[in-house]
Order: structure tokens, then sequence, then C-alpha cells
């Protein structure tokens, strides 16, 4: 077992893919688990999720900024 991030990785080889492993996380109670061919590709998918939560985050936080000086207007039509 080993961890990456939040994530618990742990190896489940199979016969045909003896590299594959299984990431696990608790997420509001519940256990959460995806399983992945290599351990790269495992990290590689839990920074994607990082990367596209601060995008979204950003995205947010330069709308709120931007109306806040009035240079957009945030009106529901």
């Amino acid at each position: 077992m080993a961890r990456f991030k939040t994530y618990k990785i742990d190896k489940t080889p199979i016969d045909s893919l003896p590299e594959m492993v299984t990431i696990s996380k608790k997420i509001k109670g519940e256990l959460f688990e995806k399983k992945f061919i290599s351990i790269e590709k495992a990290k590689a998918w839990i920074e994607f999720g990082a990367a596209n939560k601060l995008i979204a985050r950003g995205a947010k936080k330069v709308k709120g900024e931007l109306s806040s000086i009035g240079l957009i207007s945030d009106t529901a039509w």
C-alpha cells in the first residue's frame, strides 16, 4: 500500500495485468475505488483531477473579481 496525495494505492494484479492498481478514498463516508492498469496511470488521473479542480476554482474567482469591479454583469436572464 502506498499513498499519493489523499488517495491510497493498492496493488491488485491479475493474470493478464500484473501491474494493476486500485486507488481508494473515503468521500463523505462512502468508499470510492477505481482501478488502473499501472501506478503511473493512476497518478496521472489523480493529478488531472487536482488540476481540473484548481482551474474551475480559478475561473470562479476571476469572474467574481471582474463583477466586483464592474467589468461584467452577473444578472440572470
